[in-house]
């Protein structure tokens, strides 16, 4: 039997009765809901109001717990920032890795996954306010015809638009987690030779030999990192430098993100807290060069909150631009929709029992990793989880921890 709630966002989940070519699969159920709500504990029950150290601890106790109770997760790291105090609350939980017995940090380090496509939608927003693209030029207009082919429906390139590769409706498959017609699925190269070296011609090749479009472009939604690669490289074509130091220039350094970069340098060096997929430690090779683009950014959850506050008050580009890339034109699950690099969450259509909670919007990553505001309470949440296992139990421990904090006392 299906559950009531589901989130699907292209990742095939196996054996659990799925439509193929789904990823990144969020399940808040009633019955699950009801179980976040006893897991409060007794204070929870009783409904009584948290003194700031209460929450502190409680929520401390969360992350700690998952850490104690998942394999696939290493560290916990959470952070709040209330605009109404100014003030920014920070947690961390667990190792840097697991077996390993430094700790990790509040201002620890680590890949922020898709919540990086959020950064991206902000730059071509900069350049739609500066007059030098609109969102309905199409991506042919900068990328020659041998980069698209085989990416799209035969003939349908020149109607592939920037709007429709940042509103996942571009048609173009998956390459991460989408569905192969031939050959290996990615996540299953990365995971048996975690230090193989992908440049984004790399990633645009896996999807044109190995898989298959999913639609005309502008019929439907299917999430696509094979899109964010091309608009990555229709960014460098126009600004004429590199996606890093497009990032740097337009987002990291004005904000004063001083821990943030786009992850170039892989392995070792890196100095990222631990990323796992199927029991496998990515970050400790080259199989991080699989994401650029479609969400490589390291960072810490103070810069994530800087960001978002940024991004969400108009402060990266204008309120024009802002409504346009948060417009969430289209839903692929009752409660959830997608704008232009951003993701909205509706708590209270996920479940009658969040009827009170209020709707949050930003970057989610597949890593359980999010940076999420809600503007009813004008408070910004953001987690890093580091576990492709943790996807979607991410966001049901959010509904957990804003449970705690809806109850801090005033």
């Amino acid at each position: 039997m299906r559950p009531p709630f589901v989130w699907s966002c292209p990742r095939q989940r196996e054996g659990m009765g799925m439509r193929k070519g789904t990823r990144t699969t969020l399940w808040i159920a009633a019955g699950t809901v009801a179980v976040l709500v006893a897991g409060v504990g007794t204070l929870a029950v009783l409904n009584r109001p948290l003194s700031r150290a209460e929450v502190d601890e409680a929520i401390q106790r969360r992350l700690q717990d998952v850490v104690a109770e998942h394999e696939s997760v290493s560290s916990a790291l959470f952070a709040t920032y209330s605009g109404r105090t100014g003030r920014l609350h920070r947690y961390a939980a667990g190792t840097v890795s697991a077996g390993s017995d430094e700790p990790v940090h509040v201002d620890s380090r680590f890949h922020s996954a898709s919540v990086g496509k959020t950064m991206l939608a902000a730059v071509y927003g900069q350049l739609v306010d500066e007059g030098r693209v609109t969102f309905d030029d199409p991506v042919s207009r900068w990328l020659d015809a041998p980069v698209l082919d085989g990416l799209f429906v035969a003939g349908r390139s020149p109607d592939v638009t920037l709007g429709r590769l940042l509103s996942h409706t571009s048609g173009a498959a998956d390459y991460f987690e989408g569905p192969v017609v031939s050959g290996s699925p990615m996540i299953e190269l990365i995971t048996s030779t975690p230090d193989r070296l992908f440049t984004p011609a790399d990633l645009l090749a896996f999807s044109r030999d190995h898989q298959k479009p999913t639609a005309a472009p502008g019929t439907a939604f299917a999430c696509s990192d094979t899109g964010y690669v091309l608009l990555g490289l229709a960014l460098e074509a126009i600004e004429g430098r590199s996606y890093a130091d497009i990032l740097e220039r337009r987002v990291f350094e004005p904000l004063g993100m001083h821990d943030s970069d786009l992850l170039t340098e892989y392995g070792a060096d890196a100095d990222i807290l631990a990323v796992t997929a199927r029991g496998v430690d990515l970050s400790t090779g080259n199989a991080m060069s699989v994401d650029w683009a479609g969400g490589g950014v390291v960072t810490t959850t103070a810069d994530l909150v800087t960001f978002m506050r940024a991004f969400t008050s108009a402060g990266l580009v204008s309120s024009d631009t802002l409504a346009r890339l948060t417009a969430f034109e289209h839903e692929f699950e009752p409660g959830i929709r997608y704008g232009m690099g951003v993701m909205r969450f509706r708590f209270s259509e996920l479940s009658p029992l969040l009827f009170t909670m209020s709707d949050a919007y930003g970057g989610v990553g597949a890593t359980g990793t999010y940076a999420l505001y809600d503007p009813a309470g004008d408070t910004f949440f953001v987690a890093n989880y580091g576990s492709l296992e943790f996807g979607e139990k991410a966001i049901e421990e959010l509904v957990d921890l804003r449970l705690i904090i809806d109850r801090l006392a005033d």
